[in-house]
């Protein structure tokens, strides 16, 4: 037996509907397998989790629970379970991802009304038709400083354009560009290059994801949106509806409709700065018939309305990806960010309070004591000389943190050795290997 007819067998066997000669075969392959093993025990965790339900269910049939919430055929064939029902949904996107989701829609469709319940089943649907995806490449736009991080918002600024390319067989590869920003992963690092600071961080190993850039990869590998928006349905109320229209060519096209909310309060600084930070209005649209995703609309939900801030408009499925997608063209003199380690005298700085840590990395930029700077920031290249170097610090304010964020910001003004001043917030953090307070935007 093959790793694909074991998985193919897995609820079967754990629910003890395999025959005999069958069983001892899926079993064998399972002792030499580590991972059909490791998945035939999340599977048996799940089935786990649903008779724990039941037992609390005071008899009441979790397959009718769940089968009034799922549209399913009028003839089921016979030995089909809950199990199989549910797991029916597994197209292959790695360890865990099954019973992930499978637990996820479980939850969902277990504690939601019905029209919740088929919205979540045409995104599930959406999934499942992607089960033999090579490749996909999404172009959209997104209200974004084009500099900025891959998750930053900016419900006030004007779009740009955001790229994925993404390959999936025969090895997992990745470049997600912005005109300011681009990140590639070509199956043995990740590397991201911020062109206005001629500055790149280098991930030495391959990457699901990096530098903020998950909320993209979920849409271009579905089953992680389904779970990630399903488990946010349950655990924090967030509202799922269906609809359906007719599209411009003239298809019905199925509609989910998200709203998310972000836990922040209306008055944390990071509340609406960025996707995971914000409350919005997600619209997935997938064509009726081929189940395919077409579209996606993110709007950002605010008292004064909504704003439009990502539109992708186009996603090819399984076309080939050029190879030079996978290559990264660095300026010769590209600096290099460097994790902090410890100094000979470390624990001054690791002493310092943000305020102080602020004023001593302000004042170094003063002074042009790019030594010092170095202390507080990577890299120190000639673009941050040439635009820090000389400063005036006007003002140092009192330090504030937000919910979504580890380190603290610090509201300063500075005049520039131009003229030019600058009236914003530092972020500084110090959860890094030196535990000194180190810059992390905000300049």
């Amino acid at each position: 037996m093959n790793c694909a007819e074991c998985r193919d067998n897995l609820v079967a066997c754990a629910e003890g509907l395999l025959d005999s000669p069958g069983e001892t075969l899926l079993r064998a392959h399972l002792d030499a397998c580590a991972d059909c093993r490791a998945e035939y025990q999340a599977i048996s965790n799940l089935q786990q989790r649903l008779i724990a339900h039941a037992q609390t269910a005071a008899q009441v049939s979790i397959a009718e629970a769940v089968m009034r919430r799922v549209r399913r055929k009028q003839v089921k064939p016979e030995g089909e379970t809950i199990m199989s029902k549910l797991l029916k949904y597994r197209w292959g996107l790695g360890l865990g991802a099954t019973a992930a989701v499978a637990i996820a829609l479980l939850g969902f469709l277990l504690s939601t009304p019905r029209a919740q319940a088929k919205a979540a089943e045409v995104m599930t649907r959406g999934a499942k038709a992607l089960a033999k995806l090579s490749s996909i490449h999404l172009r959209g736009q997104i209200r974004a400083y084009p500099q900025d991080n891959f998750a930053s918002i900016n419900p006030d600024g004007q779009f740009y354009s955001i790229e994925l390319w993404k390959q999936f067989e025969p090895e997992l590869k990745w470049r997600i560009e912005k005109p300011q920003r681009v990140a590639v992963m070509d199956g043995l690092s990740t590397v991201m290059l911020i062109k206005t600071a001629n500055m790149g961080v280098r991930v030495p190993q391959p990457s699901s994801s990096a530098f903020d850039t998950e909320w993209l990869h979920r849409i271009a590998s579905l089953s992680n949106t389904i779970a990630n928006e399903l488990r946010n349905a349950t655990d924090k109320g967030w509202k799922l509806s269906l609809a359906e229209e007719t599209g411009p060519d003239g298809k019905l096209k199925s509609v989910v409709t998200v709203l998310a909310n972000s836990g922040l309060l209306d008055d944390d600084y990071l509340k609406n700065k960025s996707f995971k930070n914000a409350d919005t209005r997600r619209v997935y649209r997938f064509d009726a018939q081929s189940e395919l995703l077409e579209s996606v609309q993110i709007y950002l939900a605010r008292p004064s309305g909504e704003v439009p801030i990502f539109d992708l408009n186009q996603i090819d499925y399984n076309e080939p990806i050029d190879l030079k997608e996978w290559q990264l063209e660095l300026p010769a003199d590209v600096s290099w960010f460097q994790e902090p380690q410890k100094l000979p005298d470390n624990q001054k700085y690791a002493s310092m309070t943000a305020e102080q840590a602020a004023r001593a990395f302000f004042e170094a930029c003063a002074r042009k004591d790019w030594v010092e700077v170095g202390k507080f920031v990577s890299p120190v290249n000639q673009q941050l000389k040439d635009y820090l170097g000389g400063l005036q610090l006007l003002s140092l304010g009192e330090s504030f943190s937000s919910k979504a964020y580890a380190g603290r910001f610090v509201p300063y003004e500075i005049k520039l050795s131009d003229g030019t001043v600058k009236k914003l917030n530092l972020a500084i953090r110090n959860d890094n290997p030196s535990a000194r307070w180190q810059v992390d935007g905000g300049i």
